[in-house]
């Protein structure tokens, strides 16, 4: 299911078929009016679903890379490590990617956890996904992502592959919320206000 050369991610090609059709009899039957919505909509059916490929600023096997496409609201300092909360507009590429090197195979390196509920977005109801990245089990230097989907909008994992690389497509994120939380002794390499690219930004280094 991984994408790495489709312009499309495939999780949009259902809809952007939709679309397409819609066009294509709107314009058989000669309404112009309906033409231009369907127009309209497979334009931003396209660009919601596009997939990007990055280059990464590092490679290092001690670097974190921004695994989402978003903008930094907020980063606190609390007892349990650093929390980075992101805002992710639908505008924004959905693109999912592996934030760090060596993981290992994918059933070891990722835990998930749901909590259903109506999907607004919110980090008090609604879903909640809950990713965590770490080297081996109990390891210090890991991170946790965690994603709020908005109303009824697309999130797709792939946890059944077995290895991925940094960087790699490990599923599809529409829109919606989420928090990145790094061992205190992590180096940040942004701040607020910063917008992040999956698979492409430095959002820290691990010491030692």
């Amino acid at each position: 299911m991984k994408t790495t050369t489709e312009p499309i991610a495939r999780e949009g090609w259902k809809t952007l078929i939709i679309a397409l059709v819609g066009l294509v009899v709107m314009v058989f039957l000669g309404w112009n009016f309906l033409a231009l919505i369907f127009l309209i909509l497979t334009a931003c059916v396209a660009y919601f679903y596009r997939n990007l490929e990055r280059i990464p600023e590092d490679i290092a096997d001690d670097c974190v890379l921004a695994p989402l496409d978003g903008v930094i609201q907020n980063i606190q300092n609390q007892k349990d490590g650093i929390h980075l909360s992101i805002k992710k507009p639908i505008c924004f590429c959905g693109m999912l990617r592996m934030p760090m090197a060596k993981l290992g195979k994918a059933g070891e390196a990722l835990e998930l956890e749901h909590i259903y509920g109506l999907k607004n977005g919110s980090s008090v109801k609604g879903e909640r996904i809950k990713i965590a990245f770490k080297r081996e089990s109990g390891s210090e230097k890991a991170m946790y992502l965690t994603l709020y989907p908005k109303n009824f909008l697309q999130i797709v994992l792939y946890f059944w592959d077995l290895d991925f690389k940094l960087g790699e497509r490990l599923g599809f994120f529409l829109s919606g919320n989420a928090e990145i939380k790094m061992p205190l002794d992590a180096e940040l390499k942004v701040n607020i206000g910063d917008k992040i690219y999956a698979g492409q930004t430095l959002l820290a280094k691990f010491k030692g």
